[in-house]
């Protein structure tokens, strides 16, 4: 030790003489009693230290052979290693939210795609991951750019918009392609497109120029609009499969279809004429398709009305010579019966419809001037008849 405390001698320690008067530091004075030990304070102190850090029983040098600073040194630095791989293991986690896909790579090669929730994998810089949107349909204004707002006005792109078509014409059009990521190929659409707009957009460009560039502008701008959108968004979809773009051609639409600004009022003349001349000719088939169902049922309806007379007239006649022949007959057996049966028949026929009045000449009386049995009076059912007329026609008007 540095200080001892000796009795006697001239030597006495820090606080004080020894034997004397002065107190130590733990106001002891020299009457018989003894300061705490110093080095056995240090000892516990260092027990106590070891107790607390891991490592602690690791001897150097310093007070009792053990050195303060390299105090479980190894296991320290060890646990916080330990720490930080374990932080650094768990930044690994992610969550795939709806509408997205988690591309997993290792050490920058792709190893699989994850669906939405919580997934894990080996953090940066060993693992990466890439989420992109699959839910979202994204749009390309080719032709145009559309203003802000709802509002907004369009502004025109002519290096876009002007096209050439197979008349050798020009003709203004603008239009807009939607897509989107395709879900089962989201894999190739981050890893084979550099600038996906830019790809989408330059391979809608060239489809649209070579459709319009194989028709008439008058056909462009009357009746073949859908036709070249389906078939532009055919052309595109192709295309970006065989660049394995993992991209969904939603729609192509057109947003405006118009001459140059020189010969608009011109074409548009012409496109009415050709929309009138349309709307006749739709008019006509819609006229002839009522009227000609009509014609032939009149027709069908003469034609069953013809076989019907036919079919009676042709019925009466065989019955009138089936009865010709009877009579033929009977008459070969009997003329002189068949003569009397035929006039009576016949003058039944005759007379059967007229008003007649029949007069037996054989029973007048010789002299009277009429008839026999025939009393001349006044015609009073004439008269009844005549009367009765006028009221008859007073009462039906």
């Amino acid at each position: 030790m540095l200080w001892s405390n000796q009795s006697g001698g001239g030597g006495g320690g820090p606080w004080g003489r020894p034997g004397g008067n002065g107190g130590g530091p733990w106001g002891g004075g020299g009457g018989g009693k003894t300061p705490p030990n110093l080095e056995d304070l240090l000892r516990r102190g260092q027990d106590r230290l070891r107790g607390l850090i891991p490592g602690g029983g690791n001897s150097g040098g310093g007070y009792g052979g053990g050195s303060p600073t390299g105090i479980g040194g190894g296991r320290s630095a060890a646990v916080i290693g330990a720490l930080a791989v374990a932080v650094w293991l768990a930044t690994g986690f992610y969550t795939v939210y709806p509408r997205q896909v988690g591309i997993e790579t290792i050490f920058g090669r792709y190893v699989g795609t994850k669906g939405e929730g919580l997934r894990y994998n080996f953090p940066y810089p060993i693992g990466g991951v890439v989420k992109p949107d699959v839910g979202s349909q994204n749009s390309i204004q080719i032709g145009f750019r559309s203003g802000p707002g709802a509002q907004g006005r369009n502004r025109d792109v002519p290096d876009e918009s002007l096209i050439l078509t197979g008349d050798e014409n020009i003709v203004d059009l603008d239009f807009e392609v939607q897509w989107r990521i395709n879900p089962l190929k989201a894999s190739d659409f981050v890893f084979n497109l550099q600038n996906p707009e830019g790809t989408i957009k330059a391979i809608s460009e060239s489809a649209m120029r070579e459709v319009i560039g194989r028709r008439n502008i008058q056909a462009i701008l009357t009746n073949e609009q859908s036709s070249i959108a389906q078939e532009v968004k055919e052309m595109v979809q192709k295309a970006l499969d065989e660049y394995g773009a993992g991209v969904r051609i939603e729609v192509v639409q057109l947003v405006s279809v118009n001459p140059p600004p020189e010969v608009r009022p011109a074409f548009i003349d012409v496109n009415a004429a050709q929309q009138d001349a349309d709307t006749a000719q739709n008019e006509a088939k819609t006229y002839a398709s009522r009227e000609v169902p009509q014609a032939r049922g009149r027709a069908s309806q003469i034609f069953q009305q013809a076989e019907a007379y036919r079919t009676k007239a042709t019925a009466d006649a065989t019955g009138q010579a089936a009865r010709f022949s009877e009579v033929y007959a009977s008459y070969k057996a009997a003329p002189a019966i068949s003569r009397e049966r035929l006039f009576l028949e016949t003058m039944e026929k005759v007379l059967g419809s007229v008003n007649k009045v029949i007069i037996d000449q054989n029973g007048a009386q010789p002299g009277s001037g009429a008839a026999a049995g025939v009393l001349p009076v006044l015609p009073l059912t004439e008269f009844g008849a005549r009367a009765q007329s006028p009221a008859q026609t007073g009462a039906a008007r």
